[in-house]
């Protein structure tokens, strides 16, 4: 944030000599005499601009008067002290606001004035205070997350930030990709993730189900392609801080992959064709979660998840014959950026759809995701739990 403000030490003019002097109008190239209106006689004035010059304001902040004002008095009997505090013009949280602001002084003097050299001292300030540690992921409730802009805020894992905002359907969401590649956070992983320090040690040094984990990214090594990206834990973070398409208030940055062993944080780690039903810990920040999904049941009309449940907050009809919400309102609320997938490899797909895995069982092999493209947004897919996707994180009130 930024302060700028102006202080005179007395605000009438003082002759400080006898040299002969004309002294009618002292001004700077402000304008005509008649912008020195708002002050009186023999007197100084101000006035400042805040859009390099193009338009000049009088000294009463918000006012929208042209000309200069008074300067504002030191009531301060101290010497020592005086000039200091001063009268604020101009306050703000973005720096941006004030970062070019320009000031000119006048002196408005009668013509009665003796003769002599008049001064005086004007005192000048700015303050520039340290922008605020965004807000820590961790710890957060629902009353620190605000409903009408996104706010940034702290994973204090490995330092990333991301937005996050309340929407329609009254929960916290993050507005950007999960990026955190647990192999490089040490510590702080541990006590910091909605998952046990059990879960997070397969995580970290391969779950050993089956076959060698290769340091954690995906390898088309023969011997482990039928259950190694089941039963091991796989990340992809080479396009981390690549930007795609997006929608709303987002980074649009991919982020970083996740197979379902990884994106559960090595909790739920089986067999193709296996599964134990919901996932309970996962990649998020202690305190946050993966959000649930489900299906939609064309006969009632109904679906499950939070993933569909957002969908009918922003006020969308699920459309069945298309089997999605279409347009691009659910987009722009969770600014999804279309980050495509990763598997065998490769990415695919980057900006043309895009994936987040849920919490909730689908079968053996899959679990529900969100799916989305440029025009439609499918809550109820499910994928298999192989494939590299995105994670989005809601706090878990």
């Amino acid at each position: 944030s930024a302060t700028a403000g102006i202080k005179g030490g007395d605000t009438n003019l003082t002759n400080t000599s006898d040299n002969t002097y004309t002294f009618t109008n002292l001004a700077t190239t402000a304008g005509s005499a008649s912008t020195l209106n708002n002050i009186p006689e023999n007197y100084w004035g101000y006035t400042y601009s805040t859009d390099n010059g193009s338009t000049w304001v009088s000294g009463s902040v918000g006012s929208t008067a042209a000309g200069y004002a008074g300067l504002p008095l030191d009531n301060n009997d101290n010497t020592e002290e005086r000039g200091k505090g001063g009268t604020t013009l101009i306050s703000t949280e973005n720096p941006a606001d004030s970062k070019n602001v320009k000031f000119k002084i006048g002196a408005k003097a009668s013509t009665s004035q003796p003769a002599g050299t008049y001064t005086n001292v004007i005192n000048f300030y700015a303050v520039a205070n340290a922008e605020p540690e965004p807000l820590s992921m961790q710890g957060m409730t629902i009353a620190d997350c605000p409903t009408s802009a996104p706010v940034e805020v702290t994973d204090v894992r490995d330092g990333s930030t991301y937005k996050i905002q309340q929407l329609a359907d009254g929960n916290c969401w993050m507005l950007d990709n999960l990026a955190i590649n647990p192999l490089e956070v040490t510590d702080d992983l541990f006590g910091n993730t909605n998952a046990s320090d059990e879960s997070l040690q397969c995580l970290l040094g391969g779950c050993g189900q089956s076959g060698t984990n290769e340091g954690h990214a995906w390898n088309a090594v023969s011997d482990q392609w039928d259950n190694g990206l089941y039963m091991n834990p796989y990340i992809n973070a080479d396009y981390v801080d690549t930007n795609v398409t997006s929608y709303g208030a987002g980074s649009g940055k991919i982020g970083v992959y996740y197979n379902y062993c990884a994106a559960s944080a090595g909790s739920y780690c089986y067999a193709a064709g296996s599964g134990t039903g919901n996932a309970t810990e996962d990649l998020c920040p202690a305190g946050w979660r993966m959000p649930t999904g489900g299906d939609y049941d064309d006969g009632t009309g109904t679906g499950e998840g939070e993933y569909y449940a957002l969908g009918e907050a922003l006020g969308l009809t699920f459309d069945e014959d298309e089997w999605a919400f279409t347009g691009i309102t659910y987009q722009t609320a969770l600014s999804t950026p279309l980050s495509g997938y990763f598997y065998s490899g490769s990415a695919y797909y980057q900006g043309n759809y895009g994936y987040w895995w849920s919490s909730t069982i689908s079968n053996g092999n899959y679990m529900y995701t969100l799916y989305a493209d440029a025009d439609y947004v499918d809550p109820t897919n499910g994928f298999d739990r192989d494939v590299g996707y995105s994670m989005r994180c809601l706090l878990d009130s």
